[in-house]
Formats: structure tokens, C-alpha cells, sequence
């Protein structure tokens, strides 16, 4: 999926800082010229499958594929979807070397990389997303909401079985710690439904998110999503 160009969202960054709002004159100019350090160092990449629904008790299972994706979300999310769209998108290795150097030299503009980065890696998502939008109603169809390990109740830790299932590790270079963490960490693994008429959000929002205590998002009263609470 070629043709993408990393765009950055300076009041999206902000916030993944944990800013409320809009950042102030001297801390937008600031991130704006981490957004150019991030943008010089992405390397943007992207892999998609589309794999056919076989079964929903007990956990939605794929055609060809060992896949077991548990949880009631994900099962709403794809309920009126016969196929879907696995993805993983990255924006490469060398924002996480950027990031280490400033963080041995100066962490305020580690975290504000940091942040950038993570906006990136989002921009990349919804354009892989609006890609797909496109390519599928061309043919009659209608996506459902992205949706990624740990979001509402899907585990985290099928991260690498979903990882494994698009051979991220050969074909792009992500990887999956023993955590379930992904390395290079500015990268994103989700599934997206594809159905025969319009699907309406389904998002669940914080009730059942595995990362609702203690999120710093709520704290400062908005959604990881940018919706006020």
C-alpha cells in the first residue's frame, strides 16, 4: 500500500503528552520542530490481509487461519462482517534510534519525539483506514471502526499470534516482546470488519478497557481517542 505521506497533528501530539486543548505558542513551536525530526526519520510501512469469518462461538475464528480472537467487542464489532482486514502499519526503526538519543541528552525533547511519533504512527492508521474505505465501497461494501489488541475487552496478548498470522517479523520488521510489546513500538497492529451495508461506531470507550485505571488520559478528562469524557 504505497502513495502515504506522514502528516503530524501537533494538538494530537499534545495531547498524547497529556496537554488538555491546544498547546501554547512556545510549546507548539517546539513540537512542531520535533514533528520535522520525526517526519525526517519515518520510514512508513504497511502490510494488510483480508481473511474470510468462519465461526463466532466462543471467540471469531478465521478461514486457513489459527487466529482466535476472544472478547464480546470484537465479536460486536464484527458481527455483521463475513471478512475482514488485518493490518500492520509502522513507521520504521529509526525513530526509536532518535528517540534514545535525546533521551540520554534531554527527556523534555524525548517526549515530545516520543509524542510526534505516536501522531505519525496515527496519521499512517487513518490513511491505511480511508485507503481501505475507498478500495472496498468501489466494490459494495462497508468497513467497520479500526479496532487493535486491547482495545475493550480483546487481550493484548494476542499480539503475536495476530502478528504472526501477517509475518510482520520477515516483511516488516516488527516484532513482538515477551510483553507484547511491539518493537519498533511506533507501530500498530488492527482489524477491520468488512460488511454488506454501513456499520455503525461500536466503540466501546473506557468501561471495559483493560488500561482504565490509572490512564493518564482520564485523568486529564479526555478518551485515548480525543473525545472529552
Amino acid at each position: 500500500m504505497g502513495g502515504m505521506e506522514l502528516g503530524i497533528n501537533i494538538n494530537d501530539a499534545y495531547r498524547y503528552m497529556g496537554g488538555v486543548g491546544e498547546p501554547d505558542d512556545v510549546t507548539k513551536t517546539e513540537l512542531l520542530q520535533a514533528s520535522e525530526d520525526v517526519l525526517k526519520a519515518a520510514s512508513p510501512r504497511v502490510i494488510t490481509r483480508v481473511l474470510d469469518i468462519k465461526d463466532r462461538e466462543g471467540a471469531v475464528c478465521f478461514e486457513g487461519s489459527a487466529l482466535r480472537l476472544e472478547g464480546r467487542s470484537i465479536a460486536a464489532l464484527l458481527n455483521e462482517s463475513e471478512s475482514a482486514v488485518l493490518f500492520c502499519a509502522t513507521i520504521g526503526n529509526e525513530i526509536e534510534a532518535l528517540l534514545r538519543r535525546w533521551q540520554l541528552k534531554d527527556m523534555v525533547r524525548a517526549a515530545m519525539l516520543d509524542a510526534c511519533a505516536s501522531a505519525a504512527v496515527e496519521d499512517l492508521c487513518e490513511q491505511v483506514n480511508d485507503s481501505l474505505a475507498e478500495k472496498w465501497r468501489e466494490r459494495g461494501f462497508w468497513l467497520t471502526e479500526r479496532f487493535s489488541p486491547g482495545y475493550g475487552d480483546l487481550p493484548l496478548s494476542v499480539q503475536r499470534d495476530f502478528c504472526a498470522e501477517l509475518d510482520t517479523a520477515r516483511k516488516l520488521g516488527v516484532c513482538v516482546s515477551g510483553s507484547g510489546i511491539m518493537i519498533p513500538r511506533k507501530s500498530v497492529t488492527a482489524i477491520i470488519g468488512i460488511s454488506k451495508r454501513p456499520q455503525p461506531c461500536r466503540r466501546d470507550g473506557c468501561e471495559n478497557c483493560e488500561y482504565r485505571c490509572g490512564c493518564k488520559f482520564r485523568e486529564s478528562g479526555v478518551t485515548c481517542y480525543g473525545q472529552a469524557l
